[in-house]
């Protein structure tokens, strides 16, 4: 097909997409009566409130539920509620392995509903509570696509209750309006909503509205059936949170002509405060002083046996809320704003000082700002780090438009500034199109319409669906100059052509398997300065989802490097440049994570580079009790290299253990051992949440080298360790 041909057919494609009619709002119902959030489902308004029309999406869509599910929903001025009666044939066999919090697994029964509450169809707040009244929330974003689609990390103020009896488990969930955005247009609000029920024995989720097995995830903010409210509360409290901390850090320290290494202590005292402040009911303000993130979760271990950077996703709370909205990202990890280059200055945190972060809707409009400031470390200066951030709905209520700018600078002279446009249009169905540009500007390359070195641009379109023949093309080049200085890439100076193509075939409700069909996925990658070929991939596989849960996949992989400078892998391994073609078969079976063990298992063979590579992956999860939980993960990559006559072994084992005492009290520990780096990394956390907003923490985090006399220099026992308490409490005005 010609150029001009596929312009008018994707002009079309767009032109269509007016004619797409909005979803009709259901008018929820008021209620006038109190309601004591106790678990119990009690009080006699809950019988004037009509039920919801569950039925199944897995693994039989549009059935009955297996066991009776009554879910209603109701409002007065300040809350919004959710009521669960569960009822179970045979409630001695109900699956309930874990009191986890934020445990967003199958191994347990849950309900609960997501809220669209801008009703911006692409993201929502997730709420939900399980038989034993663990809680989990979540922001999701994008519309429940890609890997940063579901943040874990973020957290808000509402409250949840759950009991169980010879009848099934009851719970109730109450949201105050207070912690949800929302626009008032009319005197109305207009928020989406999606209940279910997961009935973990048969692997089953009760939804509503209504959805099939072609609709993807359950979890998607499209899909969601709109509510209309009115006479809500509008008001939005100030909350304040002050910290304190103190603790100890000790350092191993080596100078140069010293004999063995000596140890550093640093005593830590901080105070610092955070607040979040509403600008009305659909714009919010969040302010922070010494801002510390001593208690969030170490990073999980990563080994490289690729040319690429390796991507760690960013765990830090302040960073959290509303973060969809200032996602630029082309398509895999590479992006625009990463916020974990603010405050980590080669792995190590550095302090901040503090900053500001305003966000908002305004109609079709939504808007950000962000502003950091960090101290120095090393040689590097204190900096400032600034995102501004639009974004308008066009066209249908599933596209938008938008533009980006960060900047990056030191105040004396050396700055990064990028600046770029985006879109993501529905243009027929679940047929997608999105579009990023974006250039770099920075004290050294100040002139980015001279070329294309200092620009980045991706187009990709897809089909959000799983029924029958899917597909996501994109096309993306980074030019030689282009530096995102907030931001990440996996490689500089490249062109890239990728594709996934599956066909998903769903077969009739008498089968053992609920989805399966075959996937070609791959993509070719030339470096833009000499125009050759670097990469090239492709992957066909079978894929297998039963309906007891588990699934199988098996794929030929077909693969080619070509390296123009040596590359190193572990083990003093050397490269030689040249072309090296890779084949190798990778297969996979995931087990029900209902059961109380249940595991991940993966093992592939073939080639790598001109040796060969031979790979083990076991990741186990038990459920010892429902207060004792222990996740471990194996990794082991066999790297056999005969013309240099070495075999190495690269092996990262995880192991996480985590007791609840209840629902307020946790303790955790995470051991990772790096056969590479020769070291054990160890965190233990302890975790006292008597109410949401108000938190005290013990951690300690630590290592150990496994071979100390591998060196010259003996090395010391432990690199470092640090150990603190800290205290932080939520005050609401």
């Amino acid at each position: 097909m010609k150029p001009q041909q596929n312009l008018k057919v994707l002009s079309l494609l767009i032109l269509s997409s007016l004619n797409l009619t909005a979803q009709k709002s259901m008018v929820m119902t008021k209620i006038s009566e109190p309601i004591v959030i106790d678990g119990k489902v009690d009080e006699a308004v809950w019988n004037k409130v009509p039920l919801l029309g569950v039925s199944q999406k897995v693994p039989n869509a549009g059935a009955p539920p297996t066991q009776l599910t009554e879910l209603r929903l109701a409002y007065d001025n300040e809350y919004l509620y959710l009521s669960g009666r569960m009822f179970d044939t045979d409630p001695e066999k109900m699956v309930l392995n874990s009191k986890k919090r934020d445990d967003f697994s199958e191994n347990t029964e849950w309900m609960g509903f997501l809220i669209d509450s801008y009703n911006d169809r692409e993201n929502s707040l997730g709420f939900f509570v399980t038989p034993h009244g663990s809680r989990l929330d979540m922001a999701i974003a994008n519309d429940a696509q890609g890997p940063t689609a579901f943040n874990l990390s973020w957290n808000s103020y509402w409250d949840a209750a759950a009991t169980r009896d010879d009848r099934g488990w009851f719970a109730e969930i109450r949201i105050p309006f207070t912690t949800l955005p929302f626009e008032v247009i009319d005197g109305k609000v207009t928020m989406g909503i999606t209940t279910w029920r997961y009935y973990a024995r048969n692997d089953e989720t009760d939804i509503f509205p209504p959805r099939d097995l072609s609709t993807g995830s359950s979890f998607r903010p499209s899909l969601t059936q709109r509510f209309t409210f009115t006479d809500i509360d509008q008001r939005k409290p100030i909350h304040i949170t002050p910290y304190v901390l103190g603790g100890m850090a000790n350092t191993q320290v080596h100078t140069q002509g010293d004999a063995s290494y000596h140890n550093e202590q640093q005593l830590k005292k901080e105070i610092g405060i955070d607040a979040k402040v509403a600008l009305g009911s659909n714009a919010t303000l969040d302010l922070t002083v010494n801002t510390d993130f001593a208690q969030v979760e170490v990073d999980d271990q990563q080994v490289n046996l690729t040319r690429l950077n390796l991507f760690f996703p960013e765990k830090r709370l302040f960073f959290q809320e509303r973060a969809s909205l200032f996602e630029f990202n082309f398509g895999n990890s590479d992006r625009i704003f990463h916020s974990r280059r603010i405050g980590i200055v080669n792995g190590q945190q550095t302090r901040i000082y503090g900053g500001a972060r305003a966000y908002g809707r305004f109609g079709t409009w939504e808007t950000g700002v962000l502003n950091m400031q960090t101290g120095p470390q090393g040689n590097i200066d204190s900096e400032n780090f600034s995102v501004f951030r639009v974004r308008k709905r066009v066209l249908n209520e599933n596209s938008t438009i938008g533009v980006i700018l960060t900047n990056r600078t030191d105040f004396k002279g050396r700055y990064n500034t990028v600046y770029g446009f985006d879109a993501t249009l529905r243009v027929h169905k679940q047929n997608y199109l999105s579009m990023r540009l974006a250039q770099s500007v920075t004290d050294e390359n100040n002139d980015p319409f001279s070329s294309l070195d200092q620009t980045k641009y991706f187009i990709e379109l897809s089909k959000r669906s799983q029924e029958g023949f899917t597909y996501t093309i994109n096309y993306g080049r980074a030019g030689n100059a282009y530096e995102p200085g907030i931001g990440f890439e996996h490689r500089p100076d490249f062109s890239q052509l990728n594709h996934v193509f599956s066909y998903n075939m769903f077969p009739e409700e008498k089968s053992k398997i609920s989805q399966h069909g075959p996937y070609l996925m791959g993509g070719l990658t030339w470096g833009n300065s000499h125009g050759k070929l670097e990469t090239r991939n492709t992957h066909l596989g079978y894929n297998v989802l039963t309906k007891l849960g588990w699934t199988y996949d098996i794929r030929v992989q077909s693969d080619e490097e070509q390296l123009f400078s040596p590359l190193t892998l572990p083990g003093s391994i050397e490269v030689a440049p040249g072309k090296y073609p890779f084949t190798s078969v990778f297969a996979s079976v995931t087990t029900n994570s209902a059961n109380r063990l249940s595991y991940f298992l993966g093992a592939g063979t073939g080639n790598f580079y001109d040796g060969q590579k031979n790979t083990l992956w076991v990741a186990p999860f038990l459920n010892v009790t429902p207060d004792f939980i222990v996740e471990a993960s194996y990794s082991h990559n066999q790297l056999n290299f005969g013309n240099q006559s070495k075999k190495v072994n690269v092996v990262l084992t995880q192991l996480k253990m985590l007791y609840t005492f209840s629902t307020k009290l946790t303790v955790n520990a995470f051991i990772q051992h790096n056969s590479v780096s020769k070291t054990y990394l160890g965190s233990i956390r302890l975790r006292y949440n008597p109410r949401e907003g108000d938190d005290f923490y013990f951690v300690f985090n630590g290592d150990i080298n496994e071979d100390r006399f591998r060196n010259e220099l003996t090395l010391p026992v432990s690199n470092g360790s640090t150990i603190f308490l800290k205290y932080s409490k939520t005050f609401h005005f």
